[in-house]
């Protein structure tokens, strides 16, 4: 049986036509779109969909909190409702996940190869497992349960307050809190708050004219020039803090996952020293922290692999 797997993002929507089999699946085509240039998700899968193909389940991966069976995305002026898209599309069964949902139920599938791992620890096999992401946004997830019956908690905690650990932190949340209302995770976390760290170590306003965006400074750092690798530098120290947060919130025992589009790009710079120390510095909680592994997650198509698994079981065998 055909089923549709998607991962929306604010910046990149990519779908996955697949067939299920007995107890697994297997892709039939897949393709990355760019989401902000389709006015609503109909709109996107018309686009994907080749006339004759009609998948009969769905899982939809979506950047934002569900409410029921519908979604408003986050960084996207788009509603998703999943009663309406079954009508329109001849779907059986349709699900709309959270993003971060979705990787996590992508963790199964992760071979050695597509993990870097920043501090080995020693994880607890039915441990909680914890997923932290930056890109357009900042998601996160638990994950517990079996792999035959997981568990995982969706989470909005990318919108929790930024807590700074030193003087030039409460330098910039001093900075921040005079433009904007609160100062969140997200706010920093993220490709455009990689932009407002290169603002602030310049020492000019973050909408100041000419400044780099977050692809020009990762070059630029990746060259040797001395701004854009602070920038990231602190990125890195701000990104290992939250993961720490995140894995003594859920006491995260089985690992902390660094997923999304940033960590992969800049692991030059989480592994350096400075960055296990901000996740571990944590008193008195630092022996429990060096005991959980931190990794980054190379496979960028997690979410879109765990959608698959859910979509998938949805489907159900081949007819």
């Amino acid at each position: 049986m055909l089923f549709l797997a998607a991962d929306i993002g604010g910046t990149r929507a990519r779908l996955l036509l697949g067939r299920s089999h007995g107890d697994g699946w297997q892709p039939v085509r897949q393709q990355t779109l760019a989401s902000r240039e389709h006015p609503d998700f109909a709109s996107l899968l018309q686009a994907f969909l080749l006339p004759g193909e009609r998948p009969l389940a769905a899982c939809l991966a979506l950047a934002g909190p569900l409410d029921g069976e519908r979604l408003r995305l986050t960084n996207l002026p788009w509603m998703l409702d999943a009663d309406a898209l079954a009508g329109r599309f001849g779907l059986r069964r349709v699900q709309l996940l959270n993003d971060f949902a979705a990787q996590a139920h992508g963790l199964a599938l992760l071979r050695p190869e597509q993990l870097c791992v920043l501090q080995p620890g020693a994880a607890q096999p039915d441990g909680v497992r914890a997923l932290l992401g930056a890109g357009t946004g900042l998601g996160m997830a638990l994950l517990a349960g079996t792999p035959a019956q997981p568990l995982v908690l969706p989470s909005e905690g990318g919108h929790a307050d930024f807590a700074p650990q030193d003087e030039q932190q409460l330098a910039l949340l001093r900075q921040l809190l005079a433009r904007h209302e609160r100062v969140s995770l997200e706010l920093l976390l993220s490709g455009r708050g990689l932009a407002r760290l290169y603002a602030f170590l310049a020492g000019q306003p973050e909408d100041a004219a000419g400044l780099p965006d977050a692809a020009q400074i990762s070059a630029a750092a990746a060259a040797g020039e001395a701004l854009a690798g602070a920038t990231l530098e602190l990125f890195a120290r701000l990104y290992a803090a939250a993961a720490g947060n995140l894995a003594l919130t859920g006491l995260a025992r089985g690992g902390v996952y660094l997923c999304g589009g940033i960590a992969p790009k800049i692991l030059p710079f989480l592994q350096r020293p400075a960055v296990r120390e901000a996740f571990c510095a944590k008193p008195p909680m630092r022996a429990l922290l060096e005991r959980i592994p931190l990794q980054v997650v190379l496979d960028e198509y997690l979410g879109l692999r765990g959608a698959a698994q859910v979509a998938a079981r949805l489907a159900g065998p081949a007819d």
